[in-house]
């Protein structure tokens, strides 16, 4: 057996020295066998590996066998890879069995220069490559793709969990494709996002492989390739919110996109699914079908089509339009532009084009004369009204102050002096000048105004016996009263302002005897109504018709009616103001006039004012007892206008009123904080110089609280409500003024709370 064997055995004393040797071992040491007899191991060892560990005899003694891999020199000086298995034998001596690992060897360092090149494969991937443990995800192995993916270095990375690089939300779903490796399949492909260095989402697609144990029952460890996906998902989302802003926009508009071949019958090839929304047939009734589309072409438009289709062979962009019928039988009126597409050749490719329904645009481009008659009407009637607010302050400063001196100069004249029916007919006129301004704020809609919640009819009701006496005993004035009637939210005066115009009009058209009705009704406007009545809004309304039996007004006057200045009177017989105040009120307070006219059958004018929900609240009447007078107290008078301030310091004092005047807001406050213990009342205009009324008052009020406060104003409402004196509870008094309502506003302001 050992003459025989495919092993080196060698026999050596303690010293190393070689007793025997069988023919395996000459083989492999080239030596024969006399040569090795007189030979000792170490002289068959290379010197370099001398160094190296040797057998311990220790070890041997103990009955150990000791493997160790050595390298033997050969006769001829090559080193040869060997395997030497030692033990000592019971004589004391050492067996030493000898194999040749050169084959061995070779394989390992193959397999050693295998692992390298796989590892240098690897590495030089721009695939993300890892290993990790199908237990919890732990990374066993990164390649550095993976590393720079994740801005991480490998031992930041190996021995920790995948998932921690996975946003949390993700995580169980990303950990049921791993567990899916052992139920369904050993290889699987998912996608799942991922935390960027950066702190955005980005997204990986991964396949997943088992690396199974010999038995392939378990999984030993699972290996993974990974792209970054990122660019593509990106863009992905990019395009689907791109295709539904397109779908979006597509289904939310009338423009209808189609595609149509160049040639021969130009049959439809693509159309968007909104043109159901536009002419209620289905998308693909059209396809491919010309003859469905031209049949549907109004009869008296077929022509045209015929012609113009071909036309976008001559031009880059051709456009002409054409009625269409729905499917619910009504026309629509379409915009088609069309663009002829060419290949690379120049050659008709397809035409390309979309549809728009313009039949409002026909139906505005109908209505457009009449709309600019209406525009021009309504410039005109602007121009009047910003002329009118523009010269009501300057108006009722000089008005006030002819108003004032003429009352004035009254109390100091007997009823038997002529002049005083001079100063009558001066008082008389500017009353009527103030009126006129009055009449024009109202066209304007900038008259100041104190909206109360009014039950119609019994306003109206406290007004008939005036009526009466307006229109004369020759008319006979009708009420008629709606039962259950809504509340409306005016000013009071303005009713009075609408009825006396209307009845003084209506007056004026009778000749002889005659009739003037006068009815209230609840009123709804819906959809239908608004449609054919342009201005008119939905909603619910109460409506007041004054209507009489005179000479009706010719339909080619009707369209002017409402214009300032307006009037088919006699010079001196009308202003032109009366139904342009009427129409101002109206509009002023969100409501609608209309007015039907047949000549020598009467007129009629329905005035219909928003509903308002709530409880009536019926203005106070006015008082018929002598002027308020004061007992001495004293007034602050702060008015930056010279001539006011002096006729209202007058005024004041003849009511009996301690005055102390200001003229600008400084000198207001030196004088209030001069006499702070005596003055009882502020009464100041609302714009001046240096500082407005109400932040006047506020001033006088810290020097002096609780100091009552009455302010005056020229200017139109719009302009004084923005300094906040329009507001409940704060007394207010509009220039001009006359004595009486001087007083009685100073009275007031005593008074209020």
């Amino acid at each position: 057996m050992v003459e025989e064997a495919a092993d080196g055995i060698f026999i050596t004393d303690l010293h190393g020295r070689y007793l025997a040797v069988n023919p395996r071992g000459t083989e492999l040491t080239d030596y024969s066998r006399e040569e090795l007899l007189g030979m000792n191991i170490t002289d068959l060892i290379p010197p370099e590996d001398l160094v190296r560990e040797t057998i311990r005899m220790d070890d041997l003694r103990q009955g150990n066998i000791v493997v160790k891999e050595r390298r033997i020199c050969r006769k001829d000086g090559s080193l040869l890879p060997v395997e030497v298995r030692a033990r000592m034998l019971s004589t004391g001596n050492l067996l030493v069995i000898v194999r040749d690992i050169t084959v061995r060897k070779r394989a390992e360092e193959a397999l050693v220069e295998s692992e390298k090149r796989y590892r240098s494969v690897v590495e030089d991937q721009t695939e993300l490559i890892c290993r990790f443990l199908p237990e919890d995800g732990t990374l066993t192995f990164v390649n550095g793709a993976y590393c720079r993916n994740f801005d991480k270095k490998v031992d930041e990375l190996v021995g920790h969990s995948f998932l921690s690089l996975i946003p949390e939300l993700e995580r169980g779903e990303t950990w049921k494709h791993i567990a899916a490796l052992t139920t369904v399949s050993p290889v699987m492909t998912h996608e799942h996002p991922v935390l960027l260095p950066d702190g955005t989402q980005g997204w990986q697609q991964w396949t997943n492989r088992a690396i199974l144990d010999e038995s392939g029952g378990r999984i030993l460890e699972v290996q993974a390739v990974g792209r970054d996906i990122t660019v593509r998902k990106r863009a992905e989302e990019q395009m689907l919110v791109a295709n539904e802003r397109l779908q979006y926009l597509l289904s939310s508009t009338s423009v209808v996109i189609y595609t149509a071949k160049s040639s021969g019958d130009y049959g439809t090839t693509f159309i968007s699914s909104n043109v159901a929304q536009v002419v209620g047939y289905d998308p693909e009734r059209f396809i491919g079908d010309s003859k469905f589309w031209y049949d549907r072409v109004h009869p008296e438009d077929r022509v045209i089509v015929s012609e113009e289709v071909p036309r976008v062979f001559e031009k880059e962009l051709h456009a002409y339009e054409y009625r269409f019928r729905c499917r619910d039988g009504r026309y629509i009126w379409v915009r088609d532009e069309m663009k002829l597409v060419r290949d690379h050749n120049g050659d008709p490719l397809e035409i390309i084009g979309f549809w728009l329904d313009v039949t409002d645009r026909k139906c505005a481009e109908e209505e457009r004369e009449k709309l600019r008659v209406r525009l021009l009407q309504a410039q005109k009637m602007e121009s009047v009204g910003r002329l009118a607010g523009g010269l009501a302050h300057d108006f009722n400063n000089v008005l006030s102050a002819i108003l004032g001196h003429a009352e004035l100069a009254m109390m100091h004249c007997t009823p038997s002096e002529p002049i005083r029916a001079d100063l009558k007919e001066i008082q008389n006129a500017a009353q009527r000048s103030a009126g006129l301004i009055q009449q024009l704020l109202a066209f304007a809609r900038k008259q100041t105004v104190w909206p109360k919640v009014l039950d119609l009819n019994h306003t109206l009701a406290g007004m008939l016996k005036m009526l009466q006496r307006l229109i004369g005993e020759n008319i006979d004035l009708v009420w008629i009263p709606g039962a259950g009637l809504w509340l409306v939210k005016i000013d009071p005066s303005q009713i009075d302002q609408l009825m006396t115009n209307l009845c003084v009009n209506a007056r004026d058209a009778i000749t002889g005897v005659g009739k003037v009705t006068i009815e209230t009704e609840n009123t709804a406007f819906d959809e239908a109504y608004c449609a054919v009545h342009p201005g008119f809004a939905c909603g619910e309304y109460v409506t007041l018709t004054v209507s009489d039996n005179g000479c009706g007004i010719r339909k080619e006057v009707i369209d002017h009616l409402f214009e300032p200045f307006f009037t088919t009177k006699e010079v001196g017989k009308g202003t032109g103001l009366g139904l342009a105040t009427v129409h101002g009120i109206v509009r002023q307070n969100g409501g609608f006039i209309n007015v039907h006219s047949e000549p020598d059958k009467g007129t009629t004018f329905k005035i219909s004012l928003p509903r308002f929900a709530g409880e009536a609240v019926e203005p106070a009447a006015e008082s018929a007892a002598e002027t308020p007078r004061g007992r001495g107290e004293t007034v602050l008078l702060v008015e930056d206008d010279a001539a006011i301030l002096k006729v209202g310091r007058a005024m004041l004092e003849g009511l009996g009123y301690t005055v102390l005047t200001a003229g600008m807001p400084g000198e207001a406050l030196r004088q209030a904080e001069a006499h702070a213990a005596e003055i009882r009342l502020l009464i100041t205009d609302v714009i001046m110089p240096e500082m407005n009324g109400r932040a006047l008052a506020k001033l006088i009020g810290d020097i002096k609280p609780g100091l009552k406060c009455l302010f005056i104003s020229g200017y139109t409402s719009d302009i004084v409500a923005r300094h906040g004196v329009l507001d409940e509870g704060v007394c207010f008094l509009q220039k001009p003024f006359s004595l009486r309502e001087l007083a009685s506003k100073v009275r007031q302001a005593f008074e209020c709370e």
